[in-house]
């Protein structure tokens, strides 16, 4: 029986060649080559229910480093929420095995990625997903796309039992600079605080999409550009003193300002 498996295995890959190899080679990266990540439910309770955590493994031999997690949530329907949420470790404290990390997310964002959608739908569940983004200390990522209703499933699991060898943190909040996002949400922040604020003499008072960005509050701590940029020219449109469009990428400045948080987040979000 073995060998018949050997010479299917040795005709499958002569026959198909380059396209074979090149398709066990994925298929073997994908199972040891790289982190998986996934959604479970801790046995941490809080607030009278369990703490949703994300665990986050890779082979001991595979020598990988975790500086930061950062996560997307998407819901493609008409009225549609989006959040953006991250958790930072120091680079004394980069996870170098690995790790579960119990999220003690806000009641809304809780909401968010458990209920049932916007519309209260199957489709609307099946629309949303969580983009999972790990980064090591050099700045290299790797992204998972995770389904909404993988983290629903979770849920309705039992608690995850940690092995040994998995590295369980405490609890963490957010980063506090993380951003809650929707299209452009500045602009309108901005105009109101136009409409509040006093008028020049002899000037009327007008709303605008293009007023002061300063009147949005969060801070911007780090800036970078991901594979696959277009080269659209929507982040130097957006803040050019912090983007640089080349003909093939984009770049970051050198000694880039990073004040103008909303001309970045605006950038971020302008970006296809």
């Amino acid at each position: 029986m073995g060998n018949l498996f050997i010479s299917i295995f040795v005709v499958v890959v002569i026959l198909g060649g380059p396209l074979t190899i090149y398709l066990l080679i994925n298929a073997l990266n994908s199972a040891w080559g790289k982190p998986h990540i996934r959604f479970v439910k801790s046995d941490i309770v809080e607030g009278g229910k369990n703490l949703l955590a994300l665990l986050i493994t890779w082979d001991e031999e595979l020598e990988a480093e975790v500086s930061r997690v950062k996560c997307e949530f998407y819901e493609l329907v008409r009225g549609g929420r989006s959040n953006i949420f991250s958790f930072t470790f120091e680079d004394k404290s980069a996870k170098k095995r690995s790790f579960l990390l119990p999220m003690k997310l806000t009641d809304d964002v809780y909401k968010m990625l458990t209920d049932s959608a916007v519309d209260n739908s199957a489709r609307g569940v099946n629309q949303s997903y969580v983009m999972v983004e790990i980064e090591n200390p050099q700045g290299e990522t790797l992204r998972q796309k995770i389904p909404k209703k993988k983290i629903q499933e979770a849920l309705l699991s039992n608690p995850v039992a940690v092995a040994k060898e998995i590295e369980a943190l405490a609890p963490l909040a957010p980063d506090s600079w993380s951003l809650l996002t929707r299209v452009f949400p500045w602009r309108a922040a901005a105009a109101v605080a136009v409409e509040a604020a006093p008028a020049p003499k002899g000037h009327a008072k007008k709303a605008s999409p293009d007023a002061p960005r300063e009147a949005v509050n969060f801070l911007v701590t780090k800036v970078w550009i991901e594979p696959g940029c277009i080269v659209c020219d929507a982040c130097e449109n957006e803040a050019p003193l912090v983007f640089q469009v080349l003909p093939d990428t984009c770049i970051v400045r050198d000694a880039a300002p990073l004040d103008d948080g909303a001309a970045i987040k605006a950038a971020a979000e302008g970006c296809p």
